[in-house]
């Protein structure tokens, strides 16, 4: 990924890290005041996007993407601002490897910071070398019939763009509850603990200066979101949260920068979830019935040209356990694949 460190807008002729056309365009831009996004076009799996908060002589990173390839072209990008604000925090959203695996790429002098919860859930996920057998297994299923099939070639793509093999993993330096602040150089910053949302320790970056918030998955910009933890009533007290902080820009986990109206249409998608997907649990019916009667709805319809509208396999799988009574589906190998075979046959029935 080639691109204009410090340059005020990102690089427009670029592709996705799947190889398809970008969407929006990709890399480093700056916001102003100080305060830079990193986009990876089409905010789809494992293409997320960072932040950089530079001040005088030290600045603060807002997560390291899935790789540390990916995260030294980020730095590389950042080049001009770190040359005169030396990296001195990072500042981890959440436990999802796509937001923080990039961590060895930074400087060993930088603190990493994440929420007590977070650093939990970071201690215990699959390592990159699981990641990388899946993406193994994956290939080796992409011919055969059948569902086995239909996953192998859903995985094989999601995972292809990403070095998993040999990615050793740096854990958080420090840990916070609720909120903590920042000094970046004599700009304020405040770190935000909104979960359980998205996952179990989630947390956003206010950065009142410059009105921006850097949101980690909190927010997905025409991009499908995925409930690892919720429940999802709590991802909408996150939504309302960050459209309480004095801020218009908000950089998503995926997807281009957004504004109150996007974040209110990622609130609008979990209403919705949790009428039509609660009427669907209420009939009796399984996630996967639900969700292959929810995709020929009017309701869907607003929110099928989003990226990866598959992922609404999963969210039902959520919602339904929290209707249920039960906690969160647990991170295994077996249950990731048991997830993954339905999203992959409800992609294939979207595209029909």
């Amino acid at each position: 990924m080639v691109v204009q460190p410090n340059s005020p807008h990102p690089q427009t002729g670029c592709s996705a890290l799947s190889g398809a056309p970008a969407d929006y365009p990709c890399g480093s831009q700056d916001l102003g005041d100080g305060v830079f996004a990193w986009w990876q076009p089409n905010g789809s799996w494992g293409e997320a996007n960072a932040g950089l908060v530079c001040g005088r002589g030290t600045s603060l990173l807002v997560d390291t993407l899935w790789d540390d390839r990916l995260a030294g072209a980020m730095l590389s990008a950042f080049a001009a601002p770190l040359h005169d604000a030396p990296l001195d925090t990072v500042l981890t959203t959440h436990r999802d490897g796509d937001h923080w695996w990039g961590n060895v790429a930074v400087p060993s002098s930088a603190s990493i910071v994440a929420t007590r919860s977070a650093a939990a859930e970071m201690a215990g996920e699959p390592p990159p070398s699981a990641m990388a057998r899946l993406r193994r297994l994956a290939g080796l299923g992409t011919s055969l019939p059948g569902p086995i099939g239909r996953v192998g070639r859903y995985s094989r793509v999601m995972l292809a763009p990403f070095a998993f093999d040999g990615l050793t993993l740096r854990q958080p330096d420090e840990t916070f509850e609720g909120h903590r602040a920042f000094d970046v150089g004599g700009r304020a910053v405040e770190a935000l603990e909104v979960g359980p949302a998205h996952t179990e320790g989630d947390a956003v970056v206010h950065v009142p200066h410059a009105g921006v918030v850097f949101c980690g998955d909190v927010v997905f910009a025409g991009v499908t979101p995925v409930v690892w933890s919720g429940p999802v009533t709590n991802w909408i007290a996150a939504l309302d949260r960050c459209l309480t902080l004095d801020a218009d820009r908000f950089v998503p986990g995926h997807g281009p920068l957004a504004g109150r109206t996007e974040v209110g249409a990622l609130r609008d998608y979990w209403i919705w979830l949790l009428e039509a997907g609660g009427a669907e649990h209420e009939a009796g019916r399984s996630p996967r019935q639900a969700a292959r009667r929810l995709v020929a709805t009017d309701g869907f319809g607003a929110f099928r040209h989003w990226q990866a509208p598959e992922r609404l396999a999963i969210n039902l799988v959520q919602l339904f356990r929290e209707r249920d009574g039960l906690p969160p589906l647990p991170t295994t190998a077996a249950n990731r694949l048991r997830l993954f075979r339905d999203v992959a046959e409800l992609a294939a029935l979207l595209e029909r």
